[in-house]
């Protein structure tokens, strides 16, 4: 019987496995892997070495003072990685550099139309990444590149499935353009999907988070993966009609919760008092503008009538609103009002529905988070170790 954790196969005791069970520790000693692998010495150690030869860990402090030579915490090696993201809205994208946990280290926003040629858009954003990139030093290196997109992505593709946001888009535009900027693995994914992955607290969590910038888009995160249907649409919630009387959207139809909840809603709704770009609208509601704070808790209640299916089929931990119109407190308090007064009580114990990030910090977070995933899945590390190490070592 192969070697592996008790009671299951031997590959989960693979290169990749053990990498895992580090990374995910944030630091392991041997005594403490041969515990948690049930491998013998021999095997670990050696395993060990092999991760320890292609760079994917190292020893680091000792742990504890002990009689004789003292344990030492064994570390995924994220000393010098980082991760290129770019965070795409429909008014303007981030491009940051961030650390192996999300943490940006430089950033950069630029504004454009998301609905223009997707050559126009990512040209220029692909420049930025370069210009960030050469910032570093020599010890930087790229682990990955993330993209975050305002439309449905297909999981593994990275193709958009339905481009009413991006209209003049080929479905592959962003694989194709990113892609052949940098030779390292790259993620695409829905922007309030990947907002949704880096706003959650820890892997236990059941998460619906919506953000709320020009358009309406959801994530919901549980048990640290995303939900993203069938189809990669989970969470569309901006099309949901509300209203088969009411005002048009930009899909064409009449009376979605975009057309009423949208950041691009309450702006062509306030374009009379002057507020006419979200900028305006959020500094308005910072300095407490009577008629801004009234038609974002307008918006916003309509916004919580619509969760309040969400809500109760998922029944999360927290809800949490993001984007530059979601966060305000206007804004939030009404959807909070609003779905405490419409669900039920086992539904609503324990519920947090609290402001997100205003900015794109919840993508990096989130984006960055999906491409260590990729980069260092158990596969693709048993992969990397059989080409790297010496002899090639199988998994």
């Amino acid at each position: 019987m192969s070697e592996g954790v008790p009671g299951s196969a031997g590959v989960a005791a693979s290169h990749g496995r053990i990498l895992e069970l580090i990374r995910s520790a944030g630091g392991l000693s041997r005594q403490e892997l041969l515990a948690a692998t049930g491998m013998s010495r021999a095997t670990l150690y050696e395993r060990l070495d092999a991760l320890a030869r292609t760079g994917y860990i190292y020893e680091a402090e000792s742990l504890g003072v002990k009689v004789g030579r003292r344990p030492r915490n064994i570390r995924f090696d994220d000393r010098g990685r980082i991760v290129l993201t770019l965070a795409l809205g429909q008014t303007r994208a981030t491009v940051s550099v961030a650390d192996t946990d999300g943490s940006p280290l430089r950033s950069v926003v630029v504004r454009h139309d998301i609905t223009a040629p997707a050559q126009s858009v990512l040209a220029p954003l692909i420049e930025v990444g370069r210009s960030l990139l050469l910032e570093g030093d020599d010890s930087e290196i790229l682990v990955g590149v993330g993209v975050g997109l305002p439309a449905p992505v297909e999981t593994g593709t990275g193709r958009v499935v339905h481009a009413t946001t991006v209209p003049q888009w080929d479905s592959d535009a962003v694989v194709t353009s990113v892609g052949r900027a940098w030779d390292v693995p790259l993620v695409v994914e829905n922007d309030a999907m990947a907002g949704g992955l880096g706003e959650r607290s820890n892997d236990d969590e059941t998460l619906v988070y919506v953000k709320v910038g020009t358009g309406i888009g959801c994530g919901i995160v549980v048990d640290g993966s995303i939900l993203r249907g069938a189809h990669g649409a989970a969470g569309s919630i901006g099309h949901i009609r509300v209203a088969p009387d009411g005002p048009l959207c930009r899909c064409g139809r009449h009376g979605c919760l975009a057309a009423f909840s949208s950041g691009l809603a309450i702006s062509e709704r306030l374009s009379g008092s002057g507020r006419r770009t979200l900028d305006d609208i959020r500094s308005a509601a910072e300095g407490g503008d009577a008629e801004v704070c009234r038609t974002l808790h307008a918006a916003a209640k309509m916004l919580g009538s619509a969760l309040d299916a969400t809500v109760t089929t998922i029944n999360p931990h927290r809800l949490v609103l993001g984007g530059r119109i979601g966060s305000l407190p206007p804004f939030v308090d009404g959807v909070r009002e609003t779905v405490f007064a419409n669900v039920v009580d086992r539904i609503a114990d324990g519920l947090l529905i609290e402001p997100g990030a205003p900015d794109d910090r919840s993508a990096v977070r989130g984006l960055t988070a999906l491409v260590m995933r990729k980069v260092f899945a158990p596969a693709s590390v048993d992969h990397s170790v059989g080409i790297l190490a010496p002899g090639g070592i199988s998994p």
